[in-house]
């Protein structure tokens, strides 16, 4: 795991620099100019000037040469527009400009290579604050430790830093929780606990994360702890920001891709993705689309109805965005795509050592989601910068469960429909000297229906559900301010005012209904980053947020009831090192307690009927380390941990034994370890063999008597080998290589939770196959 960063874009008239220690060969992965520069520089122990901001519009194609740094600069800048100024024999200046687009070279469509240098800023911070001033915790997916390849989403992330957890109920139906700050395990109508972007815009409110396939996205990004100072109520266990790969004016391109895999005892599985990115006009407009189908073959048998494979999964989107440069620095982009995700039953079995079911009945469970987005910026050479950005998300879900052990030939539907609007207009600045600002102002409204019915011999019965509107404003500002050459000092706040309205779906409100409410929160934030010397550097910080209330079915048979904000307060202090050449180590270490007061949670009563309350406070206590070793540039050594001690206090929590008195889905240690080597085969091919181990310890599904049940507490392995050739790759992987039965999930079908026996098993020993090509 590595800390989050993203590498600073050359500004018009400021030089960009990079220099690092040489090495014996070059190997470059298809990537933007700028990168591909940064890393040749890395690799050949050169020096390389740019100046122009137009190198992140050139891709480049990959490059792997035993040549002297100079002929491998070259080489690379073939055919780009751009050609090199000797200073000296070991300095570089880049001069020209880009070449039109042509069809018969056109650029690969894949993300920048992992493990680049230069300047590096942190992109949650909205004001683009260097990595050795910012006062807090990012880390990145994506960039020293690589995304997995394939059909994932954030749930399949989650298995590559401890920092990040999830239920497991299915795709599209799964919660995320940031450093342990976990609310519950099952879905309803409170906000969530970490904020979900999609590049600058919200795609998430209330509910569980949509499921995105990752297909395209260059990097995930995960800014730790709450962040209600620049991102407003629900981030209060941090963010979480896909980043998309970007669209090219300068050349045509695209990617194919193919797996597929066989899973011991269960169905085959395989995907289908392609990228394709079109100039319309040069140097100023271009398309790129991305457009995907995956079937994850199912591993679950059911005994009663004696169907096979039960839990298949089948999801398809498409998504896409029109870059427009305008001109004088201003540049549009207008996206937006469809997903839909269909599971042909349950996910949960009722033995770890048994991967059957015996429902009466199938438990199919549907979601899809359409949003849109709309990005308007401007830069300027003082390093002053405008952006607003605009999204609208809409999805509807679908859940059938198997109610016949409470009533025979029953079953239970919920229906789900939202629809989110956000905004944001903010300028920042970065500033001479590191000290850098941003203000902004942010509007949201969020609608969220939740309908319920049994479905009977007599037909169907509707059951009260509850429909949420909030609306909020918000305006916001944070600065970082260099006090001398090595402290710099960071202020920041938000002020919100926020509306909630509810409304019962079919019963007749009780007495104590209130439809809406109105809420002003003040939000600061202040921090430190003490730069140490030798590329060290502590900081701390301290940061709040909050959720919105609402209206939420109440125990009791048609009832409803409002459940109040909760609010969190967080201080952290750390320590890290960023490796700054080919080789050499990074690591990082941090502390962090945070109080949790009014906890919201949607939980189930004992009839199976989901109930929303606040169930009291909570004491969260983290230590989170990684570690990155390059001891020679074709050897990568990475590990991460995380460890928490959490408390529930409350009338729910001394319903729970003395020992498990703590929030649901956050084992008490989690850790990983992986391991790369990279061969040269001849001139062009790049063999890369990985390892990863993995271990997630015990947790518990929730608060409470009835949530005191156990889950976590296993390890998985897994091994890769992948042949890269120019733009071809060819992958071979093994997942769950010792076929672990581990329970990632005490949960699956509300109705069967009073037995405590169910549990949601790994995916068993899986081996697949994945190639792909760039052209």
């Amino acid at each position: 795991m590595l800390v989050a960063i993203a590498l600073a874009l050359p500004v018009a008239g400021r030089a960009q620099t990079t220099h690092v220690a040489a090495s014996r060969r070059i190997v470059l992965a298809p990537a933007r100019l700028d990168f591909a520069l940064r890393e040749l520089a890395r690799q050949g122990g050169i020096t390389v000037v740019a100046t122009d901001p137009r190198l992140r519009d050139v891709r480049t194609r990959a490059l792997t040469t035993g040549a002297p740094p100079a002929r491998a600069l070259a080489h690379l800048l073939r055919g780009t527009g751009y050609r090199a100024i000797a200073i000296d024999s070991v300095s570089f200046r880049i001069v020209g400009s880009p070449r039109r687009p042509s069809i018969s070279r056109p650029p690969p469509a894949i993300p920048p290579p992992a493990g680049r240098t230069g300047d590096i800023i942190v992109t949650a911070s909205k004001q683009g604050t260097e990595l050795a001033r910012y006062p807090g915790s990012v880390s990145v997916i994506g960039r020293g430790v690589a995304l997995p390849n394939g059909s994932i989403d954030l749930s399949s992330v989650a298995g590559q830093t401890p920092i990040l957890q999830t239920t497991a109920l299915g795709p599209g139906r799964n919660k995320l929780f940031i450093r342990g700050i976990a609310d519950s395990s099952f879905n309803g109508a409170t906000e969530s606990t970490a904020s979900l972007y999609l590049d600058e815009v919200q795609i998430a409110f209330a509910g569980p994360d949509p499921g995105l396939k990752l297909y395209d996205i260059g990097e995930v990004e995960i800014a730790e702890g709450p962040q209600g100072a620049l991102h407003g109520s629900g981030a209060i266990g941090g963010i979480i920001r896909l980043t998309s790969n970007p669209v090219s004016l300068t050349r045509d391109g695209g990617r194919i891709e193919w797996g597929g895999a066989l899973t011991g005892g269960g169905a085959p599985s395989n995907d289908m993705a392609a990228v394709a990115n079109k100039v319309l006009l040069p140097d100023t407009l271009g398309i790129r689309l991305v457009g995907y189908h995956a079937v994850d073959g199912g591993y679950i048998d059911n005994l009663r109805t004696k169907a096979r494979n039960i839990n298949r999964v089948v999801t398809s989107g498409l998504r896409g965005t029109l870059t427009w440069k305008v001109g004088d620095g201003w540049r549009a982009e207008l996206g937006g795509g469809t997903q839909s995700i269909v599971s042909r039953d349950a996910q949960y079995v009722l033995s770890e050592d048994v991967l059957a079911s015996r429902s009466a009945i199938a438990q199919p469970s549907w979601s899809d989601m359409r949003f849109g987005r709309l990005l308007l910026s401007k830069s300027w050479a003082s390093g002053l910068q405008f952006v607003s950005a605009t999204g609208i998300v809409g999805g509807s879900s679908f859940e059938r469960f198997d109610a016949s052990p409470v009533v025979p030939h029953e079953t239970y539907q919920l229906n789900g429909d939202k629809t989110l609007f956000s905004h944001e207009s903010r300028v920042s600045r970065r500033l001479a000297g590191g000290g850098s600002w941003v203000v902004g102002v942010n509007l949201v409204s969020d609608q969220s229906v939740m309908g319920r019915s049994l479905t009977i011999r007599q037909g169907v019965r509707p059951v009260i559900g509850v429909t949420n509107v909030t609306r909020s404003g918000a305006v916001f500002g944070e600065a970082t301010h260099p006090v001398t050459g090595r402290l710099s000092l960071t202020l920041g706040g938000r002020v919100t005012a926020a509306r909630v309205d509810g409304e019962p779906s079919i019963t007749p409100r009780s007495k104590n209904f209130v439809r809406g409410r109105s809420t002003t929160r003040v939000d600061p934030t202040f921090g430190f980053a003490w730069a140490l010397g030798g590329d060290w550097t502590a900081f701390g910080r301290y940061q709040s947020g909050f959720r919105t209330g609402g209206l939420a079915v109440a125990a009791g048979v048609g009832r409803v009831a409002n459940f109040e904000s909760d609010s969190i307060q967080m201080v952290e202090a750390g320590l890290r090192h960023v490796r700054r050449g080919a080789t050499g180590l990074s690591a990082s270490v941090s502390l962090s307690h945070a109080r949790w007061k009014a906890i919201q949670a949607d939980l189930l009563n004992r009839a199976g009927q989901p109930v929303t309350s606040n169930i009291g406070d909570a004491r969260v206590d983290a230590l989170e380390g990684w570690v990155e070793w390059v001891p020679q540039r074709d050897w990568h050594l990475t590990g991460a941990v995380f460890v928490t001690d959490n408390e529930a206090t409350g009338s729910t929590a001394l319903l729970s034994r003395a020992n498990n008195r703590r929030l649901p889905e956050t084992p008490s240690v989690s850790a990983r370890l992986g391991l790369v080597r990279d061969l040269a085969l001849g001139r062009d091919t790049i063999l890369s063999t990985r390892g990863e181990v993995a271990f997630v310890g015990p947790s518990v599904l929730g608060v409470g008597d009835m949530f005191d049940v156990r889950q976590g507490g296993y390890g998985v392995a897994n091994l890769g080998l992948t042949a890269r050739r120019g733009g071809y790759a060819l992958a071979l992987t093994f997942d769950n290589l010792l076929d672990e039965r581990g329970n990632r999930f005490a949960y699956g079908n509300p109705f069967l939770l009073g037995r405590r026996n169910v549990s949601t098993p790994l995916r068993p020993r899986t081996v697949g196959v994945r190639l792909s090509a760039d052209f």
